[in-house]
């Protein structure tokens, strides 16, 4: 495939907001972070603020609000599972927010599966087609709501039919959902090698 180069327009300062980014020229992946209380309790909600922060050892992070059942967990346990979707859950995975109206209503954690998880006490969630199972290192507070964790990757799963085909098979086959606003994702289905 040729691509043709474009004149580049005319830039435009726009609100530092994420919120107010139409399209949001920073879309992150959709997630299911699963975690349980001190007693016991398993919990999972619907993130998309997280990244890979470092390969050695590896580490990612993953921005939470304070007062989210996922952070007060995290903080609680030190431990949490970032289980990846793919299309066919977007519906659900919606629901599952993280806040006290989503807890009140029911859409915390109901209807998923969990399952043990191989490194860590927090379940994973069984639905999901991939798992990265994470004990928290350290954390990093930003204002009085927002904090980010930075979890040591000990154990990553996934699906074994992810594990046949071609690498852009593979992408295809796990669809994995990307936030762009809060009532609209999409999804990875057309990857493609870079031209040599």
């Amino acid at each position: 495939m040729v691509l043709t180069r474009r004149k580049p327009d005319p830039k435009v300062e726009i609100s530092t907001a994420k919120t107010d980014w139409h399209p949001t020229i920073l879309a992150g992946q959709i997630v299911l972070v699963s975690t349980q209380s001190s007693r016991g309790e398993p919990y999972a909600a619907s993130k998309s603020w997280l990244t890979i922060v470092a390969t050695n050892p590896p580490m990612l992070g993953l921005c939470c609000k304070l007062s989210h059942r996922t952070a007060i967990n995290i903080l609680e346990t030190r431990e949490f599972v970032i289980n990846i979707p793919g299309e066919d859950l977007a519906s659900r995975v919606w629901k599952a927010g993280d806040s006290v109206s989503a807890e009140a209503a029911g859409h915390d954690s109901a209807g998923w599966t969990f399952s043990p998880s191989t490194r860590v006490g927090p379940p994973r969630v069984l639905e999901c087609r991939g798992h990265i199972e994470c004990v928290l290192d350290s954390t990093k507070r930003f204002n009085e709501e927002e904090m980010i964790f930075f979890g040591r990757i000990v154990s990553v799963s996934v699906d074994e039919s992810l594990l046949k085909g071609s690498t852009e098979e593979r992408y295809r086959a796990l669809r994995a959902l990307v936030f762009l606003e809060p009532d609209l994702f999409t999804i990875i289905e057309t990857p493609r090698k870079v031209d040599s």
